[in-house]
């Protein structure tokens, strides 16, 4: 395929459900690129998807990768699916975009590391939230020293999902937690060790799924970063702390927050805030015009994925042990 700036790149879908709306949009905004078509195993998911988007609906996974109009695949299937569609696409020469959490198995997320080198195929995990320019802007600042010694990170998640979406989507660590470790990662790096408690939530106390979880992490100089996720409930307070990030150094930090705007948007949770919806939007845009067409570094690499996954499942341990938790890194 062509990497010429001026390049329209052709991108489709495996996977038709709530989070290719998402991808969708951000696809229809993004200069360079066009929805090609989508498949799902529910072909009525597919064919809803591909025609609000102007694509066509392929009857298999194979049909959609040896399409030759298809130059990118945004892989959105549930986790369990992702390492084989991955894996597929690449074979087929395709870069690829997969959706967060990329394998909920470290040995599956190196497959596809591997996988992705051995094919000379951009892999990339759809690790949407850095993307906003807020949290660029602050990567810069950390990184250029403005805000001096880094002495704490906050990030807060407070956002209801009623038990049937729980017991879809699964544990909290799992499902947003997930949000927090990469961005603590694009942020600050590496924690070393990590504290924490999970609680099923006020509100889903007959479900096995964990719905409520804080994390401490301690970070190599000394910095404490604190991860607060809950589905209990919104904040409709004065000072919302629906989604908010809080940097703070010995001259200076940062905030941000999705509570910035609002909207009316029933397609999901967090759809009628521009802080969640636009973070697709400028993830696409920097996939396919920053790196595949520009060959920039992505935000957040496979790597960092596993990384992810490895601070989660130290705060996994540390909930069920109720103890401090080095996080083994590979």
């Amino acid at each position: 395929m062509s990497t010429n700036s001026n390049s329209t790149i052709g991108v489709a879908f495996i996977g038709g459900g709530l989070v290719a709306e998402l991808h969708g949009r951000a696809v229809k905004a993004c200069r360079n690129a066009r929805l090609v078509g989508v498949h799902d195993l529910n072909a009525a998911k597919a064919r809803a998807t591909a025609k609000k988007f102007k694509g066509r609906a392929y009857t298999s996974q194979k049909e959609l990768l040896e399409d030759p109009a298809v130059d990118v695949v945004h892989v959105l299937t549930p986790p369990e699916a992702h390492v084989q569609a991955t894996q597929a696409a690449l074979d087929a020469g395709m870069h690829v975009l997969v959706e967060k959490p990329v394998a909920h198995k470290a040995k599956d997320i190196k497959t596809i590391i591997r996988k992705a080198k051995s094919s000379g195929r951009l892999c990339v995990p759809a690790h949407n939230y850095i993307h906003v320019p807020s949290l660029r802007e602050a990567k810069r600042h950390i990184t250029e020293g403005k805000f001096g010694k880094i002495s704490a990170f906050w990030m807060l998640y407070n956002m209801f999902h009623g038990k049937n979406l729980i017991a879809k989507y699964g544990s909290i660590y799992r499902v947003v937690c997930v949000h927090h470790a990469y961005s603590l990662l694009y942020l600050l790096g590496r924690p070393l060790r990590v504290v924490s408690m999970g609680m099923r939530g006020v509100h889903a106390q007959n479900l096995p799924e964990v719905g409520q979880a804080s994390i401490t992490c301690e970070m190599p100089d000394g910095a404490l970063a604190n991860l607060w996720a809950s589905f209990a409930c919104d904040d409709p307070t004065s000072d919302p702390w629906q989604v908010v990030y809080k940097v703070l150094g010995t001259k200076g930090g940062m905030s941000y927050s999705w509570n910035e705007a609002h909207y009316e948007d029933e397609g999901g949770p967090g759809f009628g805030m521009p802080g969640y919806v636009d973070s697709f939007r400028f993830e696409v845009d920097h996939f396919i015009n920053g790196c595949v067409l520009n060959g920039e570094p992505p935000l957040s690499t496979m790597d960092d994925a596993l990384d992810a996954l490895r601070i989660i499942e130290a705060a996994e341990r540390a909930s069920k042990g109720r103890k401090a938790v080095e996080v083994a890194y590979d």
